[in-house]
């Protein structure tokens, strides 16, 4: 998902087609396929030239099959890129009613029975692996393996079991370690410390990474096993699963080198994930005002770790209630914490307040506004996006952006507060 050589993407989706339509006797002609492309131009506080940013999302959908290809670019020497093929699943129907199935592939094994995807903001969200390369925008991510999806109750009760041999951690902006041991950091990479002070003097940090065998680190299993319910009224699932913990925990050594030219203190890090087991609830009441949805996930394994969510959801706003938009956005708001537990390091749960609103100014202009902000003593922190579209074609729109952070030292936003930015640019679908 992370840096490599390319294919054309017209080239993949042309074999991508052949492949699915020949396993599944599909005919190209019924399968859908759509791409979303933003082409922009952003400018951050730190830098003194511009940086280019491209970013696509391809759909791809027949009966049986279904993929969402991400594809994100960012020049200049802080940029990333990355291809995330996320969910990528092929179904077998298990009864004629097609509502009990077994899927092989990519895919979040709830994204099935929830009303939307898992989200980061979610309990369940925030504890599991995600593609942080775009730190302003992460995905939860699905599991490499299969699963079964078993109706129970014509009615409403489902049962959901899932097994993945793979596993793939949170992937997130590049440190960077250059061959002396010096940091060559992404854009939003979170820094070690890179200076020690002993007996009055500072000295710098070379750091030597231990990766160990990458299959000890891929060829691990994960496994859940979940019921959910869905009526007219409520939408709910309780669930247990385990899996690596998504962030590396590393185990350090350290010294102090001395030679005749140079001090240095030097730091051995040896990356581990250790197996972590979880098990949680949600409820979303669709009837209720803002079809409010409340997630609790407790560690089984460490009784002091757990998360609680809340998130309600409504229509965008317009200012004009006869207007005839395009816009198929949705408004949320929530909070997404953690509690007892105390964290060395900057957690997006460290008291999350959020408020995602898109409002249509008019028939072709729409305004989104995202706010999200840590509140937890000491790891205040605040990042503020406005975005305005305006539908210049039926497939084409102008972009503009800004986006604000701050906060302490030590807090989620914190750390970027120098990374304030102003973007513009296209947006096409076709």
């Amino acid at each position: 998902m992370e840096q490599g050589s390319r294919v054309p993407f017209k080239i993949f989706l042309r074999i991508l087609i052949a492949i699915v339509s020949f396993v599944s006797g599909t005919q190209p002609a019924q399968a859908n396929l759509s791409e979303e492309l933003q082409v922009q131009i952003f400018r951050y506080a730190t830098d003194n030239s511009p940086t280019f940013y491209l970013s696509s999302k391809t759909y791809f959908l027949t009966d049986n099959f279904l993929t969402r290809i991400d594809g994100y670019f960012e020049s200049g020497s802080k940029g990333a890129w990355s291809i995330d093929p996320d969910p990528l699943r092929y179904t077998f129907k298990v009864d004629e009613t097609g509502k009990s199935f077994v899927w092989i592939g990519r895919d979040h094994p709830l994204n099935f029975t929830r009303s939307v995807p898992v989200e980061p903001t979610s309990a369940l969200g925030t504890v599991w692996a995600q593609n942080q390369l775009e730190a302003l925008n992460p995905r939860v991510s699905g599991w490499i393996g299969a699963g079964l999806m078993q109706e129970l109750d014509p009615k409403s009760w489902k049962l959901i079991v899932a097994y993945s041999p793979i596993f793939i951690p949170t992937f997130g902006p590049s440190l960077g370690f250059t061959e002396r041991g010096g940091l060559n950091p992404a854009r939003f990479a979170r820094l070690p410390p890179q200076t020690v002070t002993t007996g009055g003097v500072t000295i710098p940090i070379r750091y030597r990474l231990e990766i160990g065998q990458l299959k000890d680190l891929l060829l691990q299993h994960q496994a859940m096993i979940a019921i959910n319910h869905d009526d007219e009224d409520v939408n709910m699932d309780a669930y247990l699963y385990t899996a690596p913990h998504p962030d590396p925990v590393p185990t350090t050594n350290s010294a102090l080198g001395v030679s005749a030219t140079d001090v240095n203190a030097k730091v051995d890090i040896n990356v581990q994930f250790p197996r972590e087991y979880w098990g949680g609830m949600r409820t979303q009441f669709k009837k209720v005002k803002f079809s409010p949805a409340f997630e609790v996930l407790q560690r089984m394994d460490d009784l002091s770790e757990h998360y609680v969510s809340f998130t309600g959801y409504f229509n965008s706003l317009q200012l004009d209630p006869h207007l005839s938009t395009r816009t198929t956005n949705r408004a949320s708001f929530g909070l997404l914490t953690h509690f007892q537990k105390t964290f060395d390091t900057p957690k997006f749960s460290d008291g999350m307040v959020f408020l995602r609103l898109p409002v249509a100014l008019s028939e072709v202009v729409e305004l989104r506004t995202l706010v999200q902000a840590t509140l937890l003593s000491l790891r205040q922190s605040f990042y503020w996006i406005n975005e305005i579209e305006w539908s210049i074609a039926q497939n084409m729109s102008l972009l503009g952006a800004m986006r604000l952070l701050a906060g302490e030292d030590n807090s989620y936003f914190g750390d970027w507060r120098d990374q304030d930015s102003y973007s513009a640019g296209l947006r096409w679908i076709f």
